[in-house]
């Protein structure tokens, strides 16, 4: 999947939401927002104080020659709640949080740029982008561009809440349009389903490809399509945001189709020397309880990993097997 989140949407999509999904370049996340067992937990705020993580002199010193004092640009589309878009400008969530720690640690600094989810790893290599996360790490990837890994993710399907579609099972969705983000992992997933739909004598998932995920909500807003299959944390950000008018289900049959979870990485120039520096920071940061805290500040508890998957391309799935 593509394989991320994210939050409502603002501007253009302000009447709606976040969203999600994308372990495409990302995968699916394991937010327990929107759960029915958590309608009264605190929303993530922006105004919970998380503090920087002072200067690490080893690992400034590992930092590569052509990053070390820098800005460093990191491309990213909107992903609630790892990134979200505010209509002033401004760009918020765990990911921008967690750049300040890396930016504090490392003596670099890095830079947001707005960009398009199937652009990530195509700007990378040419050197347009330095780094973009939450991207899913697949083995398929792994040959393109370095991958640290520090988060994981699910993938669920998001519904118009008024609507009598509720899906129970995976083939539920067959013939269905299902709207998924362009270069997203979880078009990989609708794929593997629909093979299953064709096997079980149903027709194919009407999969419709969106920019990102926003522009997906707001065609289920308006009926055009049935479902949105995105990561869980980008989905149950948007049914949050929404005021009512979606919800976010996780499918259980479909959690072992290809790409449907994922591990989230930030994506780095293959061979670079910048991926084993920054799992290094991040390992240092979940030693120093700082990782938990950003998790739970963003409300993204089951998102975590353990401290020994924190790595450089550690994942082994593949996005099509």
């Amino acid at each position: 999947m593509h394989h991320r989140a994210r939050t409502a949407a603002t501007g253009t999509c302000a009447l709606m939401l976040p969203l999600v999904l994308a372990l495409t370049a990302c995968s699916v996340d394991d937010s327990t927002v929107g759960s029915s067992s958590d309608s009264g937990k605190p929303k993530p705020s922006a105004s919970v104080a998380v503090a920087l993580a002072p200067p690490d002199a080893a690992l400034r010193a590992r930092v590569p020659k052509q990053y070390a004092g820098k800005d460093v640009v990191m491309g990213v589309s909107e992903y609630a709640p790892y990134i979200t878009f505010g209509s002033g400008g401004g760009i918020t969530g765990l990911v921008p949080d967690l750049n300040k720690q890396l930016s504090s640690m490392l003596g670099i600094r890095i830079t947001l740029r707005k960009t398009t989810f199937d652009s990530t790893i195509p700007g990378i290599k040419s050197g347009r982008i330095d780094l973009s996360s939450p991207v899913g790490d697949f083995v398929e990837r792994q040959t393109e561009v370095d991958m640290t890994d520090f988060a994981q993710s699910n993938v669920t399907v998001m519904v118009a809440a008024q609507a009598s579609f509720r899906p129970k099972t995976g083939t539920d969705l067959c013939g269905r349009k299902v709207g998924v983000e362009k270069g997203a992992g979880t078009q990989n997933v609708v794929a593997a389903l629909t093979q299953r739909c064709e096997k079980a004598g149903k027709s194919a998932v009407n999969d419709q490809v969106f920019t990102d995920l926003p522009a997906a909500a707001l065609a289920l807003q308006s009926g055009r399509i049935d479902a949105v299959a995105a990561p869980s944390a980008a989905n149950t950000a948007a049914s949050e945001s929404s005021g009512g008018r979606f919800k976010t289900v996780e499918i259980k049959d479909m959690l072992d189709l290809p790409a449907a979870t994922a591990i989230y990485g930030i994506v780095s120039k293959k061979d670079s020397g910048l991926a084993p520096v920054l799992a290094d920071a991040l390992r240092k940061l979940h030693d120093e309880g700082t990782y938990q805290k950003l998790f739970d500040k963003w409300d993204l508890p089951l998102s975590t990993v353990d401290k020994a998957k924190i790595q450089v391309n550690g994942s082994k799935q593949s996005q099509t097997a």
